[in-house]
């Protein structure tokens, strides 16, 4: 019984260094995320600055799972190229490295005295109304949650040295040379897949060498974990299209070239690490996994431009089109900008089909050929047919996303997104009704005087400006929008309608206008009032998404 209560708190134990772990690289994805996505060009303008880009979002989101996840949504997004995919992939794996650092001070300093006072420090932070400072709360709690899990981790683990049993196993395993380092990174890898976090894994790595392992097996399970931590991006790659599947083979083929570097040259490198610079068992195995990200850098370095030309060139020389759209979301992580930048793509394709949908209406306003007539309301047809499924598949993927455990903030986003969506597929539907009172004019040879046809040329020409403003709007290279010129072309539209009311009025009273034109025209102008509503109320949820 005491036995089983020790595993119990051992497992505990590394369950609560996992969730430290993520509740710390979620926090801190919500302070960097947005700030990245909007300087990513910026940064990487070379293969030097790309890298150091990667490293340093990688230190400020403690993951390499999740930064390769984000940069996965950015190449999908189409916001970097692969010469950069590739450069961010290299500096993510040199970022985690440094959440290893963290935890070394952890165990050498023993700051689980501190683990409550930070807590207490994290409290009102963490209560406060303010977005920012919450998620500095949530840092400084999951750093208290992490100093304890290591120290739990320290106290349950159990000692090698002091049991006969291990070290006889483990002496019986040395017998088998490079069989026993290949179990060693299988274990390494698999554990990795398990808990999403290298950094986790190597951890109870360098705490398995603490109590006796042997460290040529423990940078065993380093290598494994540099292997098992690209397993993430696979699982979304699956589901992505050809680029991410390609970003995610080279961060794969990356780490296991690496690995297979050193695990002949492991020994090698261990003996110089023991005698050149430190002693420390931890301190080794953390400056193992430095130097061999750092070494696997300096290797690929010389040949990013011709592996980004190769692969452009071997997958991607033929254009093809996705008859379906395909999302993916983060197994984990709260930051919403994937999210956006994923359904934004799909709604600036549902906006231009909305755009093409409102110039083939303006079309149908002063044609007379009925055959065109035809043609035209088949294209508008088409058109809604279209939208349709792209705002179904858009629907699907942003209430899967907003059944996600997201913060206030994000989840506010994703139902936004929702409305988006819902107001341009509403356009389709008005644009049907349209065409069908402008097709039964025809058929019934209902007479507009040269006044009321001018005030629906004039609804047309608002239309188009709102159409075109919303697709400059929801264009992710543009920082800031601006709901002003949508506000005046709503405000014109309305002018418009009322006019055109009071015109009609003045008609039927003095030129007896058929009462069936009237009905006509009436439906016709109602219709078209609402078209303005609609994109006018897109494009304040997308100046609201952007400004948030």
């Amino acid at each position: 019984m005491h036995l089983f209560i020790l595993i119990l708190q051992l497992f505990g134990a590394i369950a609560l260094f996992i969730f430290a772990i993520k509740l710390l690289s979620e926090n801190l994805q919500a302070l960097s995320g947005s700030n990245f996505k909007r300087t990513l060009n910026t940064l990487t303008k070379n293969n030097f600055s790309t890298i150091v880009t990667g490293t340093v979002f990688t230190t400020a989101i403690q993951s390499s799972s999740a930064a390769s996840v984000f940069i996965l949504g950015f190449v999908n997004a189409g916001l970097i190229n692969l010469r950069k995919a590739f450069g961010l992939i290299l500096g993510a794996n040199l970022g985690t490295t440094l959440t290893l650092w963290l935890v070394y001070f952890g165990m050498k300093f023993d700051l689980v005295q501190i683990a409550l006072p930070l807590t207490l420090i994290a409290f009102p932070f963490y209560l406060s109304k303010k977005r920012n400072q919450r998620k500095i709360g949530g840092i400084l709690f999951s750093l208290s949650l992490l100093f304890l899990a290591l120290y739990f981790l320290k106290t349950f683990l159990p000692s090698i040295e002091s049991h006969q049993e291990l070290q006889e196993f483990f002496q019986h395993l040395s017998h088998y040379g490079l069989l026993t380092n290949l179990l060693f990174i299988a274990f390494g890898i698999l554990l990795t897949i398990l808990v999403h976090f290298s950094s986790a894994s190597i951890t109870i790595a360098i705490l398995l060498v603490s109590k006796g392992l042997p460290i040529e097996l423990a940078a065993m399970i380093v290598l494994g974990a540099n292997i098992g931590t690209t397993f993430t991006a696979h699982l979304v790659a699956a589901i992505g299209d050809k680029y991410t599947k390609v970003v995610a083979a080279f961060h794969t083929f990356f780490n296991v070239i690496i690995s297979l570097i050193f695990l002949f040259l492991g020994d090698l490198l261990l003996k110089f690490i023991g005698t050149n610079i430190s002693s420390n068992l931890a301190v080794q195995l953390i400056t193992f996994d430095t130097i061999i990200n750092l070494f696997g850098v300096i290797l690929f370095y010389p040949f990013i431009n011709r592996l980004a030309f190769y692969c452009q060139k071997k997958y991607f020389s033929i254009q093809q089109t996705d008859k379906k759209l395909e999302f993916y979301a983060i197994p984990f992580g709260t930051n919403s900008d994937l999210y956006k930048n994923e359904a934004n793509k799909k709604l600036l394709k549902l906006a231009t089909t909305t755009k093409q949908t409102i110039y083939t209406l303006g079309r149908m306003i002063t044609e007379s050929d009925e055959e065109k007539i035809l043609v035209f309301r088949e294209r508008i047809l088409e058109l809604e047919k279209e939208g349709d499924q792209l705002e179904r598949e858009v629907n699907e993927f942003l209430n899967e996303i907003a059944d996600l455990d997201l913060p206030n903030e994000n989840t506010l986003a994703i139902h936004q997104l929702i409305t988006l969506c819902h107001h341009l597929e509403s356009v389709g539907d008005i644009a049907i009704k349209i065409s069908s009172i402008h097709r039964r004019r025809r058929m019934t040879n209902s007479y507009f005087t040269p006044k009321m046809r001018t005030y629906l040329v004039d609804f047309q020409d608002n239309l188009d400006q709102a159409t075109r403003i919303l697709n400059q709007n929801l264009n992710e290279t543009l920082e800031e929008v601006s709901g002003k010129q949508a506000e005046f072309i709503e405000k014109t539209i309305n002018t418009i309608y009322k006019e055109a009311e009071i015109n009609l009025m003045k008609t039927i009273e003095k030129e007896k206008l058929l009462t069936t034109s009237a009905l006509f025209y009436k439906d016709l102008i109602q219709n078209y009032e609402i078209l303005g509503d609609h994109l006018y109320k897109a494009n304040i949820t997308i100046v609201k998404l952007k400004n948030q």
